[in-house]
């Protein structure tokens, strides 16, 4: 991930953070909505899942420009994710309904450039957990 990228993604996540779980909110609401069956694979308080998805969030950001911090977070994510049967198939979802959460949030703010540099990280982790030991496991869209 290039600088320029990197700037975006760091600068548009400080609303993302300081909106007290609204992304969240819509992040979910957008991954029900296309996978409605999805909602299987959450089997805790909400609300404490959606702390959860905005601290691997912040974590994930504030790593982004060391590969080797980025990496070992990445599998960490990884790992806990193919603890619960999250696969590849899931993250493709994931990363359609993190788009559309990011066009939500922003509305008429969000940029094609904004989506890219996301859409870029995003690729980005999802390949590191994927190479990491424990990869992600090849299980199918729920």
């Amino acid at each position: 991930m290039d600088a320029q990228t990197r700037k975006i993604v760091v600068e548009s996540s400080g609303p993302l953070f300081a909106a007290k779980g609204r992304f969240a909110e819509a992040f979910y609401h957008r991954l029900f909505e296309i996978a409605p069956e999805s909602r299987a694979l959450f089997q805790r308080d909400f609300n404490v899942q959606k702390r959860m998805l905005m601290a691997a969030l912040a974590m994930v950001v504030g790593v982004l420009g060391d590969r080797a911090r980025l990496a070992a977070t990445a599998a960490h994510l990884g790992r806990v994710h193919a603890r619960h049967d999250v696969g590849r198939d899931h993250f493709a979802l994931g990363q359609r309904a993190f788009d559309l959460a990011l066009q939500d949030f922003f509305g008429a703010a969000c940029t094609e450039e904004m989506r890219s540099a996301w859409q870029c990280a995003y690729c980005e982790l999802l390949d590191l957990m994927q190479a990491a030991p424990g990869p992600v496991s090849a299980g199918t869209a729920p």
